[in-house]
C-alpha cells in the first residue's frame, strides 16, 4: 500500500509538472517556431517614489557639475565681496520646489557653498541652527508653517545672537531642466545686499564651428644671385581657416577638431608667390583650474596642439601649430603660439633678373590668431 501510494503521488506530481509546462513553456516554443510573431514586452510604471528618486539623482548630478564648473564661486570671484563682510552664516530660502527633493540634497549643496567660502580664507563661517528651524503656528483655526527668519528684525536678532555681520542667502532649484543657483550676501544689521550672484547651467555645446585668421611669423626669402642689393623677404604669412570643435567623451575638459586652411603672403606678391592649403587635426585641453584663472562657466584657457599636412604649391610638407587659446567670451577667442614647417623651397612662377627662381621658407615662427565660434 505504501509503495502504491508513492507511485500514485509521483504520477500526480509528474502530471502536474507537465500541465504547468504546457501553459508556461508552450507560448515561448510557439514564438520560437513562428519568427513573425511579435515578442511580448513587459511594461511597468514607476511608482511616485521611484520617479521622485530618479529626479533627485539627476538634479544632484547637475548641481554638482554646476558647482564644479570653472568660474563658479572661485577665490577670485569671492574677492569682490565687501571687505566689511567677515563673519557669515548660511540661510536657504524656501524655493518653489521645496518638497521636490529631500533635505540631504540641500544640505549637500550648502556644504559645498561653505567649503568655497572657507577656502577663500577671509570669512569666518558660523553655524546657524536657528536658520534651519521651523515654527508651527495655529491661529483662528488656520495652520501655517513659518521659517525662523521671516523678517529683517529676526535676521538682525539672530545675527547678534550667533555673532555674524552678514548672512549668505541662497536658493537652488531646477529651471527648465537646468540647475539654477541664486546667492546674495546680506547685512544682518540692516538687510543691505552687499553682493549678489546667479549661476545657471548653460547647455553643453557638443559640436561647433570656428572661423579664424592667423598671422605666421615665418619668412619666405627669394635670394639675390648676382649684382648689388639684398634678398627679398616677406613676413608674416596670412592664414585663413575653418575647423570643427567637439567636446571629447573622455573628459569634458578635452576638445578636438578638424580644419582646413588657406595661407599666402600679402606683400611682394609679384616677386614671391607663396600660397597653399592645409588639412589638420587639433586637440585642446582646458587649463583654467591649473592656472587658477577660472572665470566663466566655460573653458577660458586652452593649451592646443595642431598637426596637419600642408600643400605648398602642391608640395606636401608637415605643419605643426601649438600654444595657448584665450576665450574672450563665449564666441570670440585669440591664440598665441608658434608654428613649425620644415625648411623647404618652392617655385616663384615668374623670372626676376638677378634673383633665384625658387624661394625658401623658414621653419619656425610665431602664430597669432583671432577667431569666432558659431
Amino acid at each position: 500500500m505504501e509503495m502504491t501510494s508513492l507511485v500514485r503521488n509521483g504520477s500526480k506530481r509528474k502530471a502536474l509538472f507537465l500541465l504547468m509546462s504546457f501553459f508556461v513553456i508552450s507560448p515561448d516554443a510557439v514564438m520560437a517556431a513562428d519568427p513573425s510573431a511579435t515578442p511580448q514586452v513587459e511594461r511597468f510604471k514607476l511608482s511616485y517614489r521611484d520617479a521622485e528618486m530618479i529626479q533627485y539623482i539627476d538634479a544632484q548630478e547637475k548641481f554638482v557639475k554646476l558647482l564644479d564648473s570653472p568660474g563658479v564661486l572661485t577665490e577670485e570671484v569671492l574677492k569682490d565681496i565687501d571687505f566689511e563682510v567677515r563673519n557669515i552664516a548660511f540661510y536657504r530660502f524656501n524655493d518653489r520646489q521645496y518638497k521636490k527633493f529631500p533635505r540631504i540634497f540641500y544640505d549637500s549643496i550648502e556644504q559645498r557653498l561653505m567649503d568655497r567660502f572657507i577656502r577663500a580664507k577671509r570669512f569666518a563661517v558660523h553655524e546657524c541652527f536657528e536658520c534651519k528651524t521651523t515654527r508651527v503656528l495655529l491661529k483662528e483655526k488656520q495652520f501655517s508653517v513659518l521659517r525662523q527668519l521671516d523678517s529683517n528684525e529676526a535676521l538682525n536678532e539672530v545675527g547678534k545672537k550667533i555673532g555674524v555681520d552678514s548672512f549668505v542667502l541662497w536658493e537652488a532649484y531646477m529651471y527648465k531642466g537646468d540647475p539654477m543657483l541664486n546667492i546674495r550676501v546680506v547685512s544682518a544689521a540692516d538687510g543691505q545686499v552687499r553682493w549678489s550672484k546667479q549661476y545657471l547651467s548653460e547647455p553643453a555645446y557638443e559640436f561647433e564651428w570656428e572661423m579664424y585668421s592667423s598671422l605666421w611669423g615665418i619668412k619666405a626669402i627669394r635670394a639675390r644671385t648676382s649684382g648689388s642689393g639684398s634678398d627679398i623677404s616677406v613676413s608674416p604669412i596670412l592664414d585663413i581657416g575653418l575647423r570643427t570643435l567637439s567636446r571629447s567623451t573622455i573628459s569634458d575638459k578635452i576638445y578636438y577638431g578638424y580644419g582646413v586652411e588657406a595661407f599666402f603672403n600679402t606683400m611682394y606678391r609679384t616677386q614671391v608667390d607663396l600660397y597653399g592649403l592645409s588639412l589638420n587635426a587639433r586637440v585642446g585641453v582646458e587649463m583654467d583650474s591649473m592656472l587658477g584663472l577660472e572665470m566663466k562657466n566655460y573653458g577660458n584657457w586652452l593649451m592646443y596642439l595642431s598637426v596637419g599636412q600642408a600643400f605648398l604649391k602642391n608640395n606636401p610638407v608637415l605643419l605643426i601649430r601649438g600654444g595657448l587659446e584665450i576665450r574672450i567670451n563665449r564666441r570670440n577667442f585669440i591664440e598665441i603660439g608658434g608654428v613649425f614647417i620644415p625648411t623647404t623651397t618652392f617655385s616663384n612662377g615668374s623670372a626676376l633678373a638677378n634673383y633665384s627662381d625658387v624661394s625658401s621658407l623658414s621653419n619656425l615662427g610665431y602664430d597669432v590668431t583671432i577667431g569666432f565660434r558659431f
